[in-house]
C-alpha cells in the first residue's frame, strides 16, 4: 500500500501534462462564460426583440431593454376637476428612437399609493399608430374617478400581457 493512499494520489502519481493544462482549461471556461455573460448584457435589446420572453428577466435582473426602441418622456400629471367630477390627466410624448419606422405601442399608465403599490392600472392607445425615424409624438391620457389613496403615476409601454383597467 502506499504511504499516501488514504489521502488520494499526490500530485506526482498524475502525469505532468495534466498538471499544466487543467489550470489552463479552467481559466479558458471561465473566460468563455464571462464572455457570454457580457454578450447577453451587451446584446439585451437584439435578444429581447428576438425573444419577447426575456425582456422580464432582463428586468428582474434591472437591465433596461427597449425592444421596441420607443421613448417616453415629458411625462407629467395632474388632477382637475370637470362637471364636479375629479379627472386624472397624463400627458407625455413617445420619441421613436429606432433607425427606422416603428408601430407605436399602447402605454400602460398606473396609478399607486403612498407606499408605492400599484393600486390601479389602464392601457391608451398611443397617438399616431407608426412613428418615423426621430419622430416624436404627444399622448394625453385621462381617467375619470382616480382612486383616492392615488399618490403618483407611472408611465412604460404596455406588453401583450397588460390588461386595461385592472384594480389590486
Amino acid at each position: 500500500m502506499h504511504p499516501s493512499s488514504k489521502f488520494g494520489p499526490l500530485d506526482f502519481d498524475r502525469p505532468a501534462a495534466t498538471r499544466r493544462t487543467a489550470p489552463v482549461a479552467l481559466a479558458v471556461v471561465g473566460l468563455a462564460l464571462i464572455a457570454c455573460w457580457a454578450l447577453l448584457v451587451v446584446e439585451r435589446t437584439r435578444i429581447a426583440r428576438l425573444i419577447p420572453s426575456a425582456a422580464p428577466v432582463y428586468a428582474g435582473l434591472g437591465l433596461d431593454v427597449n425592444a421596441g426602441q420607443m421613448k417616453l418622456g415629458a411625462v407629467v400629471s395632474r388632477l382637475t376637476e370637470e362637471d364636479g367630477r375629479l379627472i386624472l390627466v397624463v400627458e407625455g410624448e413617445i420619441r421613436n428612437i429606432a433607425d427606422g419606422p416603428r408601430e407605436a405601442p399602447r402605454i400602460r399608465l398606473a396609478v399607486l399609493d403612498s407606499a408605492g403599490q400599484e393600486i390601479y392600472c389602464w392601457t391608451a392607445a398611443p397617438p399616431k399608430s407608426r412613428l418615423r425615424i426621430g419622430e416624436t409624438a404627444s399622448f394625453r391620457a385621462r381617467l375619470a374617478a382616480p382612486p383616492e389613496a392615488g399618490r403618483e403615476v407611472r408611465v412604460r409601454f404596455a406588453v401583450n400581457t397588460d390588461r386595461a383597467g385592472q384594480g389590486s
